[in-house]
């Protein structure tokens, strides 16, 4: 990738961004290759990319993808080089590094920056900013090393695919293929390039080294860099998702009563927690900054989230600075001065936390629903159809989540973590749906056990049963005259008999007159729709 393309005059492209702290705050809110073009626009792309924080820089060439990105890849320092490597080529914490991956980044930092003898500088930099044991991790699986003076005349497998070193002491036998023999050929070459004693040592000691003892140092090595960028270890992540004991804040009174349908339909601002930000300065803002950081790196690692998966790297941060601005809302009343006082004086893990609190209590209470709409014979599914299903389900995994209808139609649902209070009152407003249907079931002449009975005489597993299935059972037995069964429930494609639609309206208003209240009007309104 040539540099100087769509450059002017004076070396730098079209628009460029004149400081570093507005290029960050731009790369924060571009997507895909227009972070591309915002770094390789920069006045000095090489002076200034390598002062971009290692996570922010990643995040970016994660989102460009790293093999469009490869000239960025090139121009990084080798701290920021370090942790590429750190984030993406390590698949899980019980496990190595992935050479393969390893190879892949080596390969984009050589070939982006062309063969400039500045490019092949920086390359050789990045080369000594990484631990000599992961060259170990990756050469050990790929190469055979023959010491000649004890065997002038190893067997070799294939002529073709050897190495010798410089002071004709090793013969090294690659056994990878096609272009992997190639890259493993090219990196032996740069590393006695930049070091040849010190490869003469790595290949002598890959005969000997436990492998276990490689990656135990190489994981060490790693931790720390990754502690030093502010991200927590395991056990101090998992920290920011366990229950709390006790509140740091109660929940606000509102968000346990019903919601009007106007406050449902309100339309939400910018979030707290960028509102919040923006009215701090200096320190107080750097040490914020250091807080969101930290707090979302923390559920990076709570979630054991691949750190090279970009869809789901951007929906786990996401979600993070959703739960910290509804954190923020919790603590501060929504007073945007109060959450900008929060987020500099209050632990990050305080503010997380807060909105944690509701989720779990939210997940309680879901619990509870979730058994007075189950089948006895059902393991986990209850008599829900979607989307309040969706909502059920979410705020029982773990960690609990929100899941929210795509329209106020649509059976769909999309899961995330509350980013307000009014998200809160919304999940809140679904449950009382919940136990509004789980009020009307008796009113329509069913109860669990009989449901469960009718559901295995007509060979239907308990988790397909769904309520809209028992009202339109309902209707049809009236219109029949005759006992409630699910054996000839007519298929949903079929035309509907005539009289059905009102006398679903009919059965619907007479049971939830019965119940009572905003939440089972509601409910009813959506259960008509989905019986019909």
């Amino acid at each position: 990738m040539a540099q100087g393309n769509g450059m002017n005059g004076n070396g730098s492209r079209p628009g460029a961004l004149v400081d570093l702290r507005t290029a960050r705050m731009a790369l924060a809110t571009a997507r895909g290759n227009e972070k591309l073009d915002l770094l390789l626009g920069l006045p000095d792309p090489a002076g200034m990319i390598p002062k971009i924080p290692a996570n922010e820089l990643y995040l970016a060439i994660l989102d460009i993808g790293a093999d469009d990105a490869a000239e960025v890849i090139s121009l990084a320092s080798p701290e920021q080089f370090a942790h590429f490597v750190d984030a993406s080529a390590w698949p899980r914490r019980d496990a190595g590094p992935d050479p393969k991956k390893l190879m892949h980044w080596l390969v984009l930092a050589r070939e982006g920056g062309g063969n400039t003898e500045r490019s092949q500088r920086r390359f050789l930099a990045k080369l000594d900013g990484l631990d000599p044991e992961l060259f170990s991790l990756t050469l050990r699986n790929e190469v055979i090393v023959h010491d000649l003076s004890e065997n002038e005349e190893p067997i070799i497998a294939d002529d073709n695919h050897i190495y010798r070193t410089a002071e004709g002491k090793y013969l090294v036998e690659i056994k990878a293929e096609g272009a992997g023999y190639g890259a493993i050929k090219r990196l032996l070459d740069d590393l006695t390039h930049r070091d040849p004693f010190g490869t003469t040592r790595m290949l002598e000691a890959l005969r000997w080294e436990v492998p276990t003892e490689l990656e135990e140092s190489a994981h060490r090595w790693r931790e720390g860099r990754l502690r030093d960028l502010g991200v927590p270890d395991w056990e101090e992540a998992l920290a920011f998702f366990a229950r709390p004991s006790k509140p740091k804040t109660a929940a606000p009174e509102a968000v346990s009563q019903p919601v009007a349908t106007s406050a449902l339909e309100a339309v939400e601002k910018v979030p707290l927690l960028d509102r919040a930000v923006a009215l701090l300065d200096g320190d107080q803002r750097d040490t914020a900054e250091e807080g969101i950081v930290y707090a979302c790196n923390a559920a990076l690692v709570a979630q054991d989230v691949p750190l090279d998966e970009n869809q789901e790297v951007r929906r786990v941060l996401s979600d993070a600075r959703a739960l910290l601005s509804t954190g923020l809302e919790l603590m501060s009343s929504g007073d945007e001065a109060r959450a900008a006082e929060v987020l500099a004086t209050r632990p990050i893990r305080e503010v997380f936390q807060a909105a944690m609190a509701e989720l779990y209590r939210l997940q309680t209470r879901a619990r509870t629903v979730a058994k007075t709409l189950r089948l006895p014979q059902a393991q986990s599914a209850t008599l829900l159809d979607a989307p309040l299903a969706s909502m059920l389900s979410a705020l029982q995994s773990v960690p609990p989540t929100l899941a929210f209808p795509l329209g106020d139609h649509s059976p769909k649902a999309i899961t995330r973590a509350p980013g307000s209070r009014l998200d809160l009152l919304r999940a809140e407003a679904l449950l009382d749906e919940c136990d509004a249907l789980a009020a009307l079931l008796p009113k329509l002449g069913f109860d669990l056990e009989k449901l469960g009975k009718l559901a295995e005489e007509a060979q239907i597993a308990p988790s397909a049963l769904r309520m809209s299935d028992v009202v339109r059972m309902a209707v049809f037995a009236g219109l029949r005259y005759a006992e409630p069964t699910l054996k000839d429930l007519p298929d949903r494609a079929a035309p509907l008999p005539e009289g059905f639609a009102g006398a679903l309206e009919r059965l619907l208003a007479h049971a939830a007159a019965q119940v009572g209240g905003d939440a089972i009007a509601r409910a009813v309104s959506r259960l008509q729709r989905q019986a019909s």
